[in-house]
């Protein structure tokens, strides 16, 4: 059999062969996007899979050795399916003010590039020394012409963000303390000076400075530096970032206290509008840690209540079929979500959860539920049923008047409706909206003043009210129903 023929077979048997990990994991040839090295070790990246994937013994030479026609080395760290290469995207690098003409980045050899790769987000890079051999592979002539922009820098350029000498960032070693140094004395934005800073950041038309351009560009130079290794990623809260930024410019009268608030949304824009990352990449601390935890048994079934003050008897009722349980402490947090859905994918994989919740009967109750769903969705989580433990049929005339809370209240003037301060017209239409959905008559309640005027009171009910034995009960059968479902 010659070497042509025994390459064909191996085409054909291989990919369903199984493929063993360190700790005794397998997984099909076939379903692999890529292999990478980190740290000196090597992973496998499946189809699928956001994460680092799960590490083995052979290192990237000897699979490449061994996978030669199924797979193609394309970086000194990465082995990725030939088969799966679905796209090239050529990197530019931005252009560089005049003052720094000494450092400006030139296009480098026409085949740096990254390919996309079916089954994963993740965007491989392709370095000079490996892509004679990919374009061999590929039957290709060049890789610089298939995709005019990529698609990352796309969506930098379109949020004003530059991303700062990036080549020399990629080549950089983090062991090298002298050239991260020098490279970092360079290009750390918060210690460019006003005037540099004007040549970036410049305002249309006016000699100020994008105040939320920059702030967008410190934090993700922040991040890539994070996540390349030469800072630290921080100890503490948001906060922390914060004060770090304004002090560094604060000398230089850039930002003022008062940019606290804008600092702040543009970090949750990028992170939860733009998806470039996740507050946990830069190490904020998770305040609400112990208002969560993942079950020993059944860890895809959680009870979720609303208050902070409500721990006590989540943790109870969860121990009780070993659930998992979260206390919100009002609308959810996206860093604690953040935190909340790993943990549950260590202990779950793909399984799928039931969630029971109980929140204020009020508007922010639905508010509340509704975000920790989307949260949880937004974080990948899988959810198959959310079950509501508590509703204003459960509460007794009896026991209403001492879980009442007020909702909004508004003034009837002929067909006119006046919200009463402190009540705004949104809150009413809310409070309306909502009211119309639970149906309880009880929950609304008319006042009439002199001279007929009539005003109305929308009344939600406290959970701290709910009977903590029908709460039990109900999230004991909810949890058993799962289980045999």
């Amino acid at each position: 059999m010659n070497d042509e023929l025994l390459e064909r077979v191996e085409q054909i048997t291989l990919p369903r062969h199984r493929f063993w990990s360190k700790d005794g994991k397998a997984c099909k040839l076939r379903d692999i996007a890529f292999f990478e090295t980190k740290g000196g070790k090597t992973f496998v990246r499946l189809a699928g899979q956001s994460d680092l994937g799960i590490e083995i013994v052979p290192n990237l030479n000897e699979l490449e050795r061994r996978l030669k026609s199924l797979f193609v080395r394309c970086h000194r760290d990465y082995l990725v399916a030939v088969l799966r290469i679905e796209g090239v995207a050529e990197r530019y690098p931005e252009k560089t003010g005049e003052s720094d003409k000494s450092h400006k980045q030139t296009r480098d050899a026409a085949d740096e590039c990254e390919l996309l790769i079916e089954g994963t987000v993740a965007r491989v890079p392709v370095t000079s020394t490996y892509a004679k051999k990919l374009k061999k592979t590929l039957g290709l002539a060049s890789l610089h012409h298939l995709v005019p922009e990529h698609p990352d820098d796309k969506k930098l350029r379109s949020l004003g963000i530059i991303d700062f000498s990036w080549r020399d960032l990629y080549k950089l070693k983090p062991n090298d303390t002298d050239a991260v140094e020098e490279f970092k004395a360079l290009w750390q934005i918060v210690k460019f000076g006003k005037e540099r800073m004007l040549r970036y950041f410049r305002q249309a038309g006016v000699n100020q400075i994008d105040k939320r351009r920059l702030a967008k560009n410190i934090i993700w130079q922040v991040w890539r530096w994070i996540k390349k290794g030469i800072r630290k990623p921080f100890t503490g809260n948001i906060r922390t970032f914060w004060y770090e930024v304004k002090n560094a410019l604060g000398g230089d009268e850039i930002l003022e206290p008062d940019d606290v608030d804008m600092f702040y949304d543009a970090l949750r824009e990028l992170i939860e509008e733009r998806r470039l990352f996740r507050y946990k990449d830069f190490g904020f601390m998770d305040m609400k840690k112990i208002f969560h935890e993942v079950g020993a048994k059944r860890p895809e079934i959680i009870l979720v209540l609303e208050k902070g003050g409500q721990l006590e008897m989540a943790r109870d009722f969860a121990a009780e079929v070993g659930s998992s349980f979260i206390c919100l402490g009002g609308e959810p947090s996206v860093l604690t979500m953040e935190y909340f859905s790993d943990d549950l994918k260590a202990a779950i994989g793909e399984r799928e959860l039931s969630l029971f919740v109980m929140t204020d009967i009020n508007p922010s109750g639905v508010s509340i539920k509704n975000n920790f769903v989307d949260g949880m969705l937004a974080q990948g989580m899988k959810i198959n049923r959310t079950e509501i433990l508590w509703e204003s049929k459960d509460v007794s005339d009896l026991a209403l008047p001492g879980g009442k809370v007020k909702v909004v209240r508004y003034e009837v003037r002929g067909s006119v409706i006046v919200p009463v301060k402190p009540s705004t017209m949104s809150q009413v239409t809310k409070g309306l909206k909502w009211f119309e959905a639970v149906g309880d008559p009880r929950l609304k309640t008319e006042q009439e003043y002199p001279g007929g005027a009539r005003v109305v009171t929308i009344w939600g009910i406290d959970s701290d009210t709910a009977k903590e034995s029908l709460i039990r009960q109900r999230f004991i059968n909810g949890a058993n129903q799962v289980s045999r479902d």
